[in-house]
């Protein structure tokens, strides 16, 4: 299957949305003034056989959470896709660092090589298609509020930066954007940068809502500049980024799971 920048979309949103559960979740420190950690997060996207959705969701809770478990993952969050493709699920799980792929997969260290073999093969049954990816959250590009639970909802726009002016754009988010999510009281706006697995000029920005209703509200430069207002932040931008593409996606509590947390929510 050839990839599509929804695809791309997914792996990247879905990283920084992985970011803002392990992060944003507890209060920040506000007295550190070095530049932030970027967690770097891996994310496997996944389509799934439309006939076997609510088989494959019940294996995903029985057996596939247990095994990551067992295996030594301490976290995964799950995102499903409901404005955009189809059975187009998400997964996150944040990465220490890229030697953990030197060694064996939570898979084979929970259910052995042959137990990992037969595991892999009922995992194709349901799957048409499976992309992984390793991304970079950005929090000095971020607005992050404390969170006391998971988001809802998040409206996550991948944008293609004209070659040559990554430095423009990160310089555009920090000067006009970020205090424009702040004036609005946005719930979160979340950046993340694609390190392995697709374009190394993309940054995805996650809008976070609680609600559908959320969205009739309209855009956070909308809401704070008025029209005319918001039409100068899109043409300021426009000699910077090429190409944007916005779907929404939702937060899945029971496909998601934190060690010595519970995954009911």
């Amino acid at each position: 299957m050839k990839p599509t920048t929804a695809v791309r979309t997914w792996l990247v949103c879905a990283t920084v949305l992985g970011a803002a559960l392990g992060g944003a979740l507890t209060a920040q420190t506000p007295a550190q003034n070095a530049a932030p950690a970027r967690q770097l997060l891996g994310v496997t996207v996944t389509h799934i056989k439309p006939e076997l959705l609510a088989e494959w969701q019940e294996w995903q809770k029985s057996e596939v959470m247990p095994t990551l478990q067992k295996g030594g993952v301490k976290q995964r969050d799950a995102w499903q896709t409901v404005i955009g493709e189809s059975f187009e699920y998400a997964m996150v799980t944040p990465l220490a660092n890229f030697a953990e792929r030197d060694g064996q997969s939570p898979i084979v260290k929970a259910l052995g090589e042959q137990g990992a073999q037969a595991y892999g093969a009922k995992n194709r049954r349901f799957i048409t298609s499976v992309r992984t990816f390793v991304i970079a959250e950005r929090p000095d590009l971020s607005y992050a509020p404390e969170m006391k639970e998971p988001p809802k909802f998040a409206v996550l726009s991948v944008n293609s930066i004209v070659p040559g002016h990554q430095a423009d754009f990160e310089n555009h988010v920090k000067t006009d954007v970020l205090p424009m999510q702040k004036q609005a009281q946005s719930a979160g706006y979340l950046v993340s940068q694609t390190i392995f697995g697709g374009d190394g000029t993309e940054y995805v920005t996650l809008t976070l809502v609680n609600s559908f209703a959320d969205l009739d509200k309209g855009p956070a430069a909308l809401r704070v500049l008025g029209a005319a207002g918001a039409a100068k932040l899109t043409a300021k931008a426009a000699g910077i980024v090429s190409h944007v593409e916005r779907t929404v996606i939702r937060y899945d509590p029971n496909l998601s799971f934190k060690v010595g947390t519970s995954t009911a929510k």
